[in-house]
């Protein structure tokens, strides 16, 4: 779920449609804001005429009525929305609802803002003193303002709540089908990487940006496999129109050596063509069987495979070359190791080739071990030597076709026998690496599919 919620973050459409509702949220916010704005700024001003107005009513009548009118306005005022106030010009309550002047008063000003307690931010008064003496205040509470404050905060807490929610699950909705697009388009690659050559990315009808790159991408793929199909027939084909004239080029010599009386130096001429021709021979027929692994259906040959019978096996034919080069091959299988799904025959295969490979370079008196472990993933071989080893920086490089490592030019081979446990490892999924034994070599087959990534 967390994957798919990251994933959900990272696609266009769910942003874009969040900067959308967040422009939208931003907008109804600045709406609601210009609005009150203008609104409180109308109401002070009609606060300020109305206190305005009532004062001149107040003053205008006989100075000795005052108090009279100041409490009969009072006990008008049904809503006490209305504040009255007359004071002795000592500061001594004379009448109306209003006891006491606020510390600071702003006299013979324009209405002002009344910050008191009791009164609602937003409320106005005028303070006038009278000819007499005598201190009039006339005020009004913001009721009605602080009403329409909460009015419109609460429409923003609904509004963003509701733009929030909604947002959001627009952008998931909107977001659903590109992920499932991308989804196959990853399914795809994923295939490609694998070595599939066949596969291409899914093309939908509507050719939107994400339908132009997959159209490239399989255009790409289209070059890369031709030139690649290109390529692998140039080998196999050299490698299989000269195997027939080298087999009767070797067919000749061999005649030559049985038919003729040489001796000395001819003799030794002729059996040396033999071993080159042998040589090349071995090496067109590695080539053309790379050639017929990478060509092979994927799974058509795919069984449960047991593989400590494998190595049993492989074991059991190598023995008498170890014993005939006084090399100690010895072997150990952790018990309840998992079959895998393999061809059979090409396992047994790559892991006679890692074997052969080193017996040649074990030295007499060396040891070559073949072991099956259980890793978390799965099993893992891995067959181990105490000979000359592979440098670091040769360790990819011996994994292609007839590269040989300069600890091992000098003796006899092809340099294609990893080369065919690579094609194998390739087929099946597998992870071939190389590693230092300390001293030799220790190659290892990760027997499960390699991640890919996402």
């Amino acid at each position: 779920m967390k994957r798919r919620v990251g994933e959900l973050w990272r696609t266009t459409p769910f942003r874009l449609t969040l900067l959308n509702g967040a422009v939208f949220a931003v907008a109804v916010v600045a709406l609601l804001g210009m609005i009150y704005w203008r609104t409180a700024g109308y109401m002070s001003r009609q606060l300020d005429a109305i206190v305005v107005a009532e004062a001149r009513v107040l003053t205008s009548g006989d100075p000795r009525d005052l108090p009279q009118r100041v409490d009969a306005l009072v006990a008008a005022d049904s809503r006490a929305v209305s504040f009255y106030g007359l004071f002795s010009a000592d500061g001594a309550s004379i009448a109306g609802n209003v006891r006491h002047l606020p510390p600071r008063p702003v006299i013979d000003a324009a209405p002002h803002d009344l910050q008191e307690a009791g009164f609602q931010p937003g409320a106005r008064a005028l303070i006038e003193r009278l000819p007499s003496g005598q201190v009039l205040l006339v005020a009004h509470d913001a009721k009605v303002l602080s009403g329409l404050r909460e009015i419109i905060v609460n429409a923003l807490a609904v509004s963003g709540a509701a733009i929030l929610l909604l947002g959001l699950t627009a952008a998931a909705l909107l977001s659903l089908a590109p992920l499932r697009r991308i989804d196959r388009l990853r399914a795809a690659s994923r295939a490609a990487l694998k070595g599939e050559l066949g596969v291409r990315l899914p093309v939908s009808p509507r050719r939107d940006e994400i339908d132009m790159l997959a159209g490239l991408a399989n255009a790409m793929i289209d070059e890369t496999e031709r030139l690649l199909w290109e390529v692998k027939s140039v080998g196999d084909n050299v490698a299989h129109d000269l195997r027939t004239p080298l087999n009767r080029l070797r067919a000749l010599l061999y005649r030559v050596s049985q038919e003729t009386r040489l001796e000395g130096c001819d003799r030794r001429m002729v059996d040396q063509a033999l071993d080159e021709t042998d040589a090349l021979l071995v090496r067109f027929r590695a080539l053309l069987r790379i050639g017929e692994i990478e060509r092979r259906d994927r799974q058509a040959c795919f069984e449960p495979v047991h593989l400590q019978s494998v190595l049993e096996h492989v074991v059991e034919l190598h023995d008498p070359l170890a014993e005939d080069n006084q090399i100690a091959l010895d072997c150990e299988f952790t018990p309840g190791a998992p079959s895998v799904s393999a061809d059979p025959a090409l396992l047994f295969e790559a892991v006679s080739n890692l074997v052969d490979n080193a017996l040649k370079f074990t030295p007499k008196g060396g040891r070559v071990s073949v072991r099956l472990l259980v890793c978390e993933k799965g099993p893992r071989i891995e067959v181990a030597d105490n000979g000359p080893g592979v440098a670091e920086d040769e360790r990819d490089a011996v994994l292609r076709r007839f590269y040989r490592s300069r600890r091992s030019r000098t003796e006899p081979g092809s340099g294609l026998g990893l080369s065919i446990v690579t094609a194998i490892a390739r087929l099946h999924h597998f992870d071939l690496s190389l590693a230092d034994a300390k001293p030799g070599l220790r190659v290892t087959l990760d027997c499960w599919p390699r991640g890919l990534g996402a």
